[in-house]
């Protein structure tokens, strides 16, 4: 069981760090949300998801930005 986090006007699952340390270094997962069974799908495949949700060359922009202005994404989102 994990429980629900609020944020802002949302909820967040956390993911714990075991379940991290098995899947690897992953920046995006696929979600699904299942009504019928009231399911939710957490696909981390990482080459899968990059694939099906956006293109490789802009999702690698976008890595690369990430990774090098990470810190002041994260102070300008305090604000």
């Amino acid at each position: 069981m994990q429980k629900l986090i609020t944020v802002g006007n949302s909820k967040a699952l956390t993911i714990s760090r075991d379940i991290l340390k098995q899947v690897g270094n992953v920046d995006m997962a696929k979600v699904q949300f299942e009504p019928s069974k009231k399911r939710l799908v957490v696909d981390f495949n990482p080459q899968e998801v990059v694939e099906s949700v956006i293109d490789p060359e802009v999702y690698a922009i976008a890595k690369s930005l990430l990774k090098r202005y990470g810190k002041a994404f994260a102070e300008l989102a305090k604000k």
